[in-house]
Parts: C-alpha cells; structure tokens; sequence
C-alpha cells in the first residue's frame, strides 16, 4: 500500500505532515509571523507540491489581520481539486502554525489527503476555517494576500486558474479539472472505452505521464516510477459524471482502502503539459512493463 508510507514516512515519524493552500504557501511571509514572535521558521519545511481532490478553494473568512478575506478550502463534487504544498511540521513548528491559524477558534486542524505529483498518496493535516466563522457570502480578499498564493502556486509550477476561481465568487466554475488520462482499457479499441465514450469527451490526445506500469493480469497499474507511460487524454467539460463511473469501476473510495486511487498528474500531450486525473495503482506485486505501453502487451 502507497498511502502515505511512501520515501518521505521515514522523515516525518518524527513531524507532522501538513498541506498548505493559503499564505503559507509564501515563505516569507511565515518567515515575517516567526519573526515577529521570536519563533525560529525552521519548523516549517517545504516538500513538493501537491494537490487536495474534490475540494475547492474559497474566500469565506473575514480576516482582521489581513484586511480582508482569507484561503479556506471546502468539500466540493466529484472533479474538483485545490492545488498547494506538502510540507512538514516538527513540534515547534505546528505550535507556532496553531498560533497563527488561530487553532482551534479561528481555523481547526483537519485530517485530510493528498497526493504528490509522483501519485503517491499522503495522510496529512490541514486548517479549515471554523463552521461558525464561515460565510456565507463572499468575502473579497486584498490585493496583496492573492499575491502571497499567486506567487507561491507559480513558483511551485501550478496553476492558478483555481485561484482565479475562488476570486469570481463561493460556487464559481473553473475549479474542476476536466482531463482524465487513461493507459488501460480505457483505451481506444480495449473493452471499457465505449463506456468512456459515453459521457461524451469532447476531445481525446495521444498523452504519456512520468509514471511505471506494472501487468496486473487482465488490465494493468499506473504506480509512481521515472518510466513513460503511454495513454490518451480525454476532456470533459463536467468531468463529474464519468468520474462517478470510474471510481466504481476502479474501485476507489475516498478515505477507505481501494485497489485503485484517483489522483492528480501532470501529462505531456504535443500541445504541453496538461494537469489531469489518472487512477494508481495502490496494491502489490504486478509484472514490470518496461515499455509503459499497454496496447504493445493487449494486441
């Protein structure tokens, strides 16, 4: 199993892994709150970027000391994903974070997961602004807080446009991600592309992923890895209906122990790099497929 045991356990036992989304995302201005308190910013430490799936990014707080709204991410539908950071937290750290988010009045901590741009897979904690401070209509963020997530999201090669979402109002499109990637029988000519093609995509691309496939018997699985997996692309314009399917089909249940996880990856298509769904493959074993090319081994 790839949840969360994954290279990065070993340097955590000791910490505690967390997902920034907000202002946290710009070291400097967690450098500039430590600094103020006296507290060394050390115990924060920076990972790699990573992505919270069907959540999406809000402006729901009124925040006094930032003159205006505040990053809160809540539950969305099926498709929906907020971009961030994986980070760290030793003990000194999550003290002065609690401080800062305002733990447990303000925002609370909360045991969420999410995924690293290999697939892999991690249980970590978030801050949610409280249920009684939430609101209910949208509160307009200062210029100079979305430059603090604009710069850090750029800076870690993520997209923005789920920010820009946020800022268009609580319940605005744009924050789903309609590419869904598939390397199996998903595929043209396989036997579960036609249900695909029933959600009707509206376009489909020759794509590959940074990623291992691995022969499963009758299918095969994506697994984290430096190989080249072949697939296509296929878009949506409301991802949420297929994904409904695809997760029964592969098995996946947010929260709970599944065959299959649904995750963000970055694609290559020969238009660029594309951000879209794929499902990885979370059990054991499987035979190595060098080439990453399912249709070589099918045919």
């Amino acid at each position: 199993m790839r949840e969360c045991w994954s290279h990065l356990h070993c340097r955590m036992a000791s910490s505690t892994p967390y997902f920034a989304y907000g202002s946290n995302l710009d070291a400097g201005d967690w450098a500039q709150h430590c600094g103020s308190r006296g507290v060394d910013p050390a115990g924060l430490r920076d990972l790699e970027p990573a992505w919270l799936i069907d959540h999406r990014l809000e402006f729901d707080y009124e925040s006094p000391s930032r003159e205006g709204g505040a990053a809160d991410v809540v539950p969305g539908k099926l498709g929906q994903a907020v971009p961030g950071a994986l980070m760290e937290l030793d003990q000194r750290g999550i003290e002065a974070m609690d401080r800062k988010e305002g733990h447990p009045t303000i925002y609370k901590r909360r045991l969420i997961s999410v995924s690293t741009l290999d697939g892999t897979t991690h249980k970590v904690e978030t801050y949610c602004v409280t249920s009684g401070l939430r609101s209910a209509e949208f509160v307009a963020p200062t210029d100079k807080y979305v430059g603090l997530l604009r710069g850090g999201l750029e800076q870690r090669g993520l997209p923005t446009t789920h920010l820009d979402a946020a800022m268009r109002g609580l319940n605005s499109s744009g924050h789903s991600i309609g590419h869904i990637f598939v390397y199996g029988t998903l595929l043209p000519g396989e036997c579960r592309n036609a249900h695909l093609l029933g959600y009707d995509p509206s376009e489909d691309r020759v794509a590959e992923a940074t990623a291992d496939l691995v022969h499963l018997g009758g299918f095969p699985g994506l697994i984290p890895g430096s190989g080249t997996v072949r697939g296509v692309l296929y878009t949506f314009s409301d991802p949420a209906p297929a994904l409904v399917s695809l997760d029964q089909i592969e098995g996946f249940s947010p929260g709970q122990p599944s065959l299959f996880r649904r995750v963000v990856l970055q694609v290559q298509t020969k238009e660029g790099q594309e951000w879209a769904w794929a499902y990885v493959y979370d059990g054991a074993g499987g035979v190595p497929l060098p080439g990453g090319d399912w249709l070589e081994v099918a045919r």
